[in-house]
């Protein structure tokens, strides 16, 4: 569970001929019902029986159905693994993963992909990768096909309506499924948590900070007052494993990017009056040590690294890793106790706590333009929302992976004590991956210690969740603008609050002529395109 979304839209090069051609079938598929509404007489056949419950054969012949989905980080689907070659045993739809597998990097790989003309059956990827590609008849439109040949997706999105908008092109039409984490429609879900050092709370006689102010003053004293008893002031009070202070600006009520004010408008967040006063606050931080003097460069090491060497005392980070570290740092670092804390309240008395997520993950598919049955590929992509379906991608075989208590499914003791850890497990046998399905919370709790869980639940079960940034669809003319300025204003930004961090150049005598420079490269441009689109997604939800 892996990133913090963003909502800037990513430029895809696609080459005229496949534009054309997508574009060609995308209007066949608009103005004759005999290809989606109205299926061939053999799709017809090779579905007669399906309902989506009893029923989940898909096909009477066996068929093979093509799946784009790239293979990132943590790899890929294939169709000989365990979980695909029982869909392929229910459904009678064998998968085929056509990604290129030596591609490692999403975005490359989705544009290889368009590029090369060669469309799927069903593309998968970031909702971020897939929307602006909508417009230029990459995938058909599903409306017809989900109302009358996918009961289970069509529930699933009268349960979660931000999924139904989610999948929204900009001319209202349906054109992707997403899926869900697993919780409860409409409400947030924990991402990261706060996390301190309570070992060193203890040993300096502190108690855990309710507020900004004693958040600054306990990580004061750990820079301060030696709690790691070497004798030496190397303390690293704050660290974190992206570059810079995206989530210390929470503190000051300030924002990391683009969010929906009070006037129900968009805004970006680094062009307000408290991102000046964060940035002002944290600078001093900075020079006093505070935060990571490599904060910047460190990267994705700086956690394990840090708390190994009993030099790290605070960070903001997801739970089942960040947690872990104290049963990976223990040799090192015997008494180590790194543990989740409730949000300290921000400089306006308010408890909150801003990186989160949706129920609905980041990622989705579609049925590409150029597929020859859409009506068998909605019918496999259905059988994902069924019981059976949902459970085979959540948690793998019954009996083999998991078993059932009071019908909930349960991992089995060789699932939960593989080396690579759960979520690991569960990529290696083909389930645990973001297609269109529910998903579940009870495969990411089973990974996590009982440091981890009990952080997770804290935050789970409090008000203090704010609502991540919507999923906009753009029109193309908007993709363009934004994409155009972005390109510039975004390493301006960033320039502007490593200097200002690192005190290259004061805050004050600097943030006028700052914001001056953001509207010279559009900012006004960009805000009015996502207001337009915010407007849509807004009509959409009634």
């Amino acid at each position: 569970m892996k990133k913090k979304y963003t909502a800037l839209m990513l430029t895809v090069a696609i080459a005229p001929s496949l534009l054309a051609g997508c574009q060609s079938s995308k209007d066949k598929a608009a103005s004759s019902d005999s290809t989606v509404t109205s299926p061939s007489a053999s799709a017809t056949a090779s579905v007669q029986g399906y309902d989506g419950k009893n029923n989940l054969k898909v096909s009477d012949t066996p068929v093979t159905i093509s799946l784009f989905y790239p293979f990132g980080a943590n790899g890929a689907p294939k169709g000989d693994m365990p979980v695909w070659q029982e869909a392929a045993k229910i459904t009678n739809v064998t998968m085929k993963n056509i990604a290129n597998a030596s591609i490692t990097d999403d975005r490359q790989s989705f544009n290889t992909m368009l590029s090369s003309g060669d469309l799927p059956d069903i593309i998968q990827g970031f909702r971020t990768n897939i929307n602006p590609v909508i417009s230029q008849g990459v995938f058909l439109p599903l409306d017809d096909l989900i109302n009358q040949y996918a009961p289970n997706i069509k529930k699933f999105l009268a349960d979660y309506p931000d999924a139904k908008r989610a999948g929204l092109g900009a001319d209202g039409k349906m054109y992707t499924i997403t899926g869900t984490l697993g919780g409860e429609p409409g409400k947030v879900l924990p991402s990261m948590g706060y996390f301190l050092r309570q070992d060193w709370l203890d040993k300096l006689g502190l108690k855990v900070p309710k507020t900004q102010d004693e958040y600054k003053k306990v990580l004061y004293a750990f820079r301060q007052q030696d709690p790691n008893g070497n004798g030496k002031q190397d303390e690293i009070p704050f660290f974190y494993r992206n570059k810079g202070i995206g989530p210390l600006l929470q503190l000051w009520d300030a924002k990391e990017g683009w969010y929906i004010g009070k006037d129900d408008k968009v805004h970006h967040g680094k062009a307000e009056p408290e991102y000046r006063t964060a940035l002002k606050e944290l600078s001093q931080w900075y020079k006093d040590g505070i935060i990571d003097p490599e904060i910047f460069t460190r990267g994705s090491q700086a956690r394990q690294f840090l708390l190994g060497n009993n030099l790290g005392g605070a960070t903001i980070d997801w739970f089942s890793s960040t947690a872990a570290v104290n049963d990976t740092a223990k040799a090192q670092v015997p008494a180590i106790n790194f543990v989740a804390i409730a949000p300290p309240a921000d400089v306006t008395g308010k408890v909150k706590f801003n990186q989160t997520r949706e129920p609905i993950h980041g990622y989705a598919w579609g049925i590409s333009a150029k597929t020859k049955d859409p009506v068998t590929v909605i019918r496999y992509m259905d059988f994902f929302f069924s019981e059976k379906g949902e459970r085979l991608v959540d948690f793998g075989l019954e009996g083999t992976h998991y078993k059932l208590e009071n019908n909930v499914p349960v991992p089995l003791p060789a699932a939960l004590t593989n080396p690579g850890g759960y979520p690991n497990f569960l990529r290696s046998i083909g389930a645990g991956y973001e297609i269109g399905s529910r998903g579940s919370l009870v495969g990411e709790l089973s990974g996590m210690n009982d440091i981890g869980k009990k952080g997770f639940t804290m935050y789970q079960d409090s008000d203090w969740l704010v609502k991540p940034f919507p999923v906009l669809s753009f029109t193309e003319a908007e993709k363009k603008t934004i994409d155009s300025a972005m390109a510039n204003m975004t390493p301006f930004i960033d320039e502007y609050e490593q200097k200002g961090l690192m005190a290259a150049q004061a805050i004050d005598a600097t943030w006028d002529k700052h914001l001056e420079e953001m509207n010279k490269l559009n900012l006004q441009i960009v805000l009015d395109a996502y207001n337009s689109a915010y407007a849509r997604f807004k009509l959409e939800a009634k």
